[in-house]
């Protein structure tokens, strides 16, 4: 009888440790378990369609949320769904949402130094340039410049060719056409090659064209199926000049707040996202291109001769822009002539003229 109650007791005994160890375990755990799960707004401006919105934007929200074990996720609008255009970088600033995607066209003088990356330059291959600008970037040029948000990763769009509804076989053949100019920067550009600038925004290129409010537009060849520009267009003249950088930035107590997980994984993949926003734009731009061509878009390529007229008539846009940077005090020439070595050292031969 003795030796049953004894060993009563010790069962007892076991389940008794068995449970306050369990409490314990529980209650060490239950600071993380009960962590919060974050659901975070993020936006583009750009159509629903379009790499952005559809394949850029959701491939950070969704590393960002397996980083962190699903405790991070996005709620993703796209087409400028929370409000107008040239206010997107102002809402991530003041939180109205967390983290979104804007083009610095939209913003001049923001970000004065990031502006070099829409000059008129010579570079066909997307993949390259987000290299170079990457370079720039571990320069800390631009530290300053995103000092009010969190920068994520940015890239170039693609080289602009020049979309049109009227035959131009020569640089000297726009004087006086009419273009749409998606920056500051191809405003000046197009007063440089004579021709007049006209601000339409994205969205309107199709009937501005159509209504012949425009003769042609600046873009790269997405657009094409984006904006539907390859509906429209007769001709594209291979310019592969320039292009709009787009940036990926977060509320900088939006990241702050972040678990760790989700801070590390912003900080060691953004050179990646980089290349990866690069790296669709040429898929989506070689689309871009088959569907001009399908739509019987005629492409006109200049030849050399005229490209060192255009590179001449533009150089003043380089020249001005070193200007205006240092007259601020802030180091364009030296930037701009880091960013054409980085070019040089990656293939791109001659990208512009490099003012003296």
């Amino acid at each position: 009888m003795r030796r049953k109650l004894f060993q009563g007791g010790m069962v007892g005994m076991v389940v008794l440790v068995m449970l306050v160890g369990l409490m314990i375990l529980c209650l060490m755990k239950s600071p993380a378990s009960a962590a919060p799960a974050v659901t975070l707004t993020g936006e583009t401006w750009t159509p629903t369609m379009s790499p952005p919105a559809r394949i850029i934007g959701p491939e950070f929200a969704k590393g960002l949320e397996q980083a962190t074990d699903g405790m991070v996720k996005t709620n993703w609008h796209t087409a400028s769904a929370l409000g107008s255009v040239p206010e997107l970088y102002t809402r991530i600033v003041q939180r109205i949402i967390n983290w979104g995607q804007f083009n610095i066209g939209y913003t001049p003088g923001v970000f004065p130094l990031t502006e070099m990356f829409e000059l008129p330059m010579h570079c066909p291959s997307e993949e390259l340039f987000a290299k170079a600008m990457i370079e720039i970037y571990k320069k800390g040029y631009l530290d300053k410049e995103y000092d009010n948000v969190k920068f994520l990763f940015y890239y170039g769009i693609g080289p602009y060719q020049l979309w049109s509804n009227v035959k131009v076989t020569k640089v000297g053949e726009l004087a006086g056409k009419k273009l749409r100019c998606p920056s500051p920067t191809y405003v000046a550009v197009s007063k440089a090659l004579g021709a007049v600038p006209v601000s339409v925004p994205a969205g309107e290129i199709f009937t501005a064209m159509q209504k012949g409010i425009i003769d042609g537009t600046w873009a790269c060849a997405d657009m094409a199926v984006a904006f539907k520009i390859g509906e429209i267009a007769k001709y594209v003249i291979m310019t592969n000049l320039g292009t709009t950088t787009q940036t990926f930035a977060m509320n900088k107590a939006d990241f702050n707040a972040l678990p760790e997980a989700g801070k590390k994984y912003i900080e060691d993949n953004w050179e990646k996202l980089s290349l990866f926003g690069a790296r669709t734009f040429t898929e989506y731009n070689g689309k871009g291109f088959a569907y001009a061509s399908k739509n019987k878009v005629e492409t006109i390529d200049w030849g050399e001769a005229e490209f060192k007229k255009m590179d001449t008539m533009i150089s003043t846009v380089f020249s001005t822009w070193v200007a205006n940077t240092e007259g601020k005090g802030l180091p364009g020439k030296k930037a701009l002539a880091d960013l054409y070595e980085s070019l040089n050292k990656l293939g791109v031969k001659k990208p512009f003229v490099l003012p003296q």
